[in-house]
C-alpha cells in the first residue's frame, strides 16, 4: 500500500464491510461453539507494521497467527492474530479446557485456533466478495506461533511490492460477556484497493 492514502469514505467502507464479516463470522463460530458468541463492532485503521507490533505489545511478544493467502481479482494476505494468552482462551472456550500458563499447544488446540481464524478470515473476505462482485480464490489456512516481529515479517518478505502498511480489524469477541482480544490484518496493494473502490462508484 506504498504511498495509497484511502480517504475518510473509503476507510467507513471497509469499516461496514468489516461489521458485515463480523456478523457472519459471529454467527458462524456460535454454531461452531454451540453457545452463545457476539462480536463487537470492530475497529477499522490503517497502520504501519512498526506500529501494529507496538499494539500487541512490541515485537518480542509471543503471538498466535492464523494466515492464508487470497487471490483472483484482487490479492494479499490476512492474518488473524492473538496475544499467546488470548489464544488460550479462545482455544479453552472452543475445547473446554483451561491452560497451564507455560503450556504448548498441540495439534488439537492448532486446530481449533485455526478455524476460527478461517471462519473470521473467509468472512471478511466472502463479505467484500458480495459487495463488490469481485472473485476471490483463498488458500487453505496455516497457523504459527511466534514472535511478533517474525510474523509481522511475513507479509514483507512474501509481499514486499504491497508497502509496509495494513489494514486492521481490531475486533472483541465475547464468549460469556468474557473477552478474548484479537485482531484481522488485511495486506493488499494499491491495484487491488483501486478495483475493490471502483467497483462500488467510489474511485475510476
Amino acid at each position: 500500500m506504498t504511498n495509497y492514502e484511502l480517504t475518510n469514505e473509503e476507510i467507513d467502507i471497509l469499516r461496514e464491510i468489516g461489521n458485515i464479516g463480523a456478523g457472519n463470522a459471529t454467527t458462524s463460530l456460535s454454531v461452531l461453539l454451540n453457545s452463545h458468541l457476539r462480536m463487537e463492532i470492530p475497529i477499522v485503521k490503517v497502520l504501519d507494521f512498526d506500529d501494529i507490533a507496538e499494539m500487541i505489545g512490541g515485537p518480542d511478544v509471543v503471538v498466535t497467527a492464523v494466515l492464508t493467502h487470497f487471490y483472483g481479482d484482487i490479492q494479499g494476505m490476512t492474518l488473524f492474530i492473538l496475544e499467546k494468552e488470548e489464544a488460550r482462551n479462545l482455544a479453552g472456550a472452543m475445547l473446554d479446557k483451561t491452560y497451564p500458563k507455560d503450556y504448548v499447544f498441540d495439534s488439537m488446540d492448532k486446530s481449533a485456533l485455526k478455524e476460527v481464524g478461517n471462519i473470521l478470515m473467509s468472512s471478511y473476505l466472502s463479505s467484500i466478495e458480495t459487495i463488490t462482485n469481485l472473485v476471490l480464490h483463498v488458500e487453505p489456512p496455516m497457523i504459527c506461533v511466534d514472535m511478533a516481529g517474525s510474523v509481522l515479517s511475513l507479509p514483507i518478505i512474501e509481499l514486499g511490492q504491497i508497502g509496509d502498511k495494513a489494514l486492521i480489524i481490531d475486533s472483541e469477541i465475547l464468549d460469556n460477556n468474557k473477552p478474548i482480544n484479537g485482531f484481522l490484518m488485511l495486506v493488499t496493494d494499491e491495484s487491488s484497493y483501486h478495483k475493490i473502490f471502483t467497483s462500488l462508484g467510489i474511485r475510476c
